[in-house]
């Protein structure tokens, strides 16, 4: 027998069990594996460990409907190193034959219309009975149960005929109603801004999802550190519970700077945030960003709960100067919009604006000036926003452009759906796909200030290109067109903690619906990235090549840098 200095060194192997979650659970649960790093001293020692993991193998058979399963367990020390033989004999896996939901008192309509998902014939698994439990009691703190409580569970097991029934008894305790709101924690910020934000009216049936969107929207503001939004026990002589909410303000001033580097050369933007301006929780943001082609300043006024706990009002004015090779622009825009969650994940906005610039293309410089009329709605189902794996989400905005010195306006309408899939979990590979379609409809192109006009090349359009490189060209000069159409494919993978590699190629074109099919060639561009995962997310560095660039375009690498994946 082989011994080493700390014990006596052995191997495990484990047979009949044909079940791949029973063999997995004994690989994580028996002592005889779990320790085997930790090798006993004696052969007594070992045959303890033994003796003890049959008890624990039965419980994880009967955890899994296996109520006649057999566990014997072997020593064979001839072997060299001895071996220990775990054998298993599962029998048949029993099924439901009955399961019942029964609520204590007089249960009223919403919670005799809650039906078990556990149904007759189903295997029984000990995980999906406490996951039916939870369920429940989920159910019925949506529907105005605030504190449920699982009276009694009962399984009956029929041996001759491999058959269990089940049930759950519960009670479902005071039928609450929302009572008032007690804020605790504020230091400058104003108590109305709390309440501005609840989603429910007082005196409405308690909805455990409504605090618990409560809390998430306030922990999604920016504003605290900490908030805990939480049912408290009623007074005797009501029903009306009160709701409390417990916050930690933290720091509402932040200032942050974000680099880059694109075709374009080297980017960065600065940016200042004040988060309680006026005491209500008014966010006032200015960011100014440069490159070697546009400077932009910006700032934004956004007060979360105007009118409807649901809706944010956000002022906007942004001045920008750009050079690209297709024009010269200066620019002003103004404006305001209304935003309303109209759940989680979606949200709409009905806004208006004013905008002026002078525009510069083939040494003819123009004035605009429009009234805006945007319309948007995003969905968005993304597990992650830096770093999605699951989940889709979809863009849509459309803007009626109103000609203040004429009749020439038009509508622009931009349109982006991204779909993301984890393929192999083990290794993190996902696929990210995406679609975007842009229009501009009303009015000739060239009556279109160039600026407004679609563009396609570079970094977050085609890589591999370089900036507004695709599509119509004047003497080798991009005019821009008003279809847009571009779509991109990326595999990832992340198979540590910290790098990750991804795979892609964009391709799309920009047109004029006026021109001839030949300006509407598809152009494609490939490459290979690497993924740095921090904690505040991705940075990505791509590397891009163009697949079928014409005579005009630049055939050589582009090289991208930014936080977060390209898409």
């Amino acid at each position: 027998m082989k011994t080493d200095d700390e014990g006596i060194v052995y191997k495990v192997k484990i047979k009949g069990a044909k079940d791949g979650t029973v063999k997995k659970a004994i690989k994580e649960t028996a002592m005889t594996v779990t320790m085997r790093r930790r090798p006993p001293s004696t052969v007594g020692q070992l045959r303890h460990r033994m003796e003890k993991d049959i008890t624990r193998i039965e419980t994880i058979l009967e955890s899994r409907g296996y109520y006649d399963g057999k566990v014997t367990m072997d020593l064979d020390v001839e072997e060299s190193p001895p071996r220990v033989y775990i054998r298993v004999d599962q029998g048949e896996q029993y099924r439901f034959r009955n399961v019942e939901l029964r609520f204590s008192g007089e249960p009223d309509e919403l919670l005799q219309k809650i039906k078990p998902m556990v149904r007759r014939k189903n295997r029984v698994v000990a995980a999906n009975v406490f996951g039916e439990q939870q369920r429940i009691l989920d159910l019925m703190k949506r529907r105005g149960y605030p504190f449920p409580k699982l009276a009694r569970r009962t399984i009956a097991v029929d041996r001759e005929n491999k058959k269990v029934d089940l049930l759950l008894e519960f009670d479902p305790g005071l039928l609450a109603y929302f009572g008032p709101v007690v804020v605790e924690g504020l230091e400058s910020l104003e108590p109305k801004y709390i309440h501005r934000q609840v989603p429910w009216r007082e005196g409405r049936r308690y909805d455990d999802k409504d605090v618990h969107d409560f809390e998430t929207k306030l922990l999604g503001s920016g504003l605290f550190g900490s908030a805990r939004v939480s049912p408290q026990q009623p007074s005797a002589e009501t029903n009306a519970i009160p709701i409390r909410v417990a916050v930690n303000e933290r720091d509402q001033r932040t200032i942050r700077l974000g680099v880059n580097y694109s075709d374009i050369g080297p980017g960065g933007r600065i940016y200042w945030e004040h988060r309680n301006v006026f005491g209500g929780g008014e966010r006032l943001e200015s960011s100014l960003g440069w490159n070697p082609i546009e400077t932009e300043l910006e700032g934004k006024l956004t007060r979360s709960g105007f009118l409807d706990a649901n809706q944010s009002l956000v002022l906007d004015i942004t001045a920008t100067i750009e050079t690209p090779d297709a024009y010269d622009a200066e620019k002003v825009r103004a404006g305001g919009m209304v935003l309303r969650d109209f759940t989680a994940k979606i949200q709409g906005g009905l806004g208006l604006g004013y905008s002026f610039s002078k525009v510069e293309q083939f040494d003819l410089v123009d004035r605009y000036a429009y009234v805006l009329f945007p319309l948007q709605a995003v969905f968005d189902y993304r597990d992650d926003r830096l770093n999605p794996m699951r989940g889709h989400q979809l863009f849509g905005r459309s803007t009626w452009f109103e000609d203040t010195h004429g009749n020439d306006s038009f509508l622009k309408t931009y349109l982006e759906g991204r779909d993301y899939f984890l393929l192999w979990d083990k290794y993190r590979l996902s696929s990210a796909l995406r679609l975007t379609l842009g229009s501009i409809d009303g009015g000739a192109i060239d009556s279109v200030p160039a600026d407004e006009r679609y563009y396609a090349g570079g970094g977050g359009s085609i890589r591999g290109y370089e900036y507004q490189a695709v599509g119509p060209k004047l003497d080798g000069t991009p005019t821009g067109g008003d279809k847009l159409l571009e779509f991109s494919a990326e595999l990832r993978m992340q198979p540590g903690n910290r790098l990750g590699y991804v795979v892609f190629i964009d391709g799309g074109t920009v047109y004029n619906d006026l021109l001839h099919d030949e300006n509407r060639s598809l152009r494609y561009g490939a490459g290979i990235g690497l993924r740095w995962f921090t904690t505040i997310g991705p940075l990505r560095a791509d590397m891009a090549y163009p697949l079928n660039a014409d005579d005009s375009q630049v055939e050589r690498v582009q090289f991208y840098i930014s936080l977060g994946q390209a898409f």
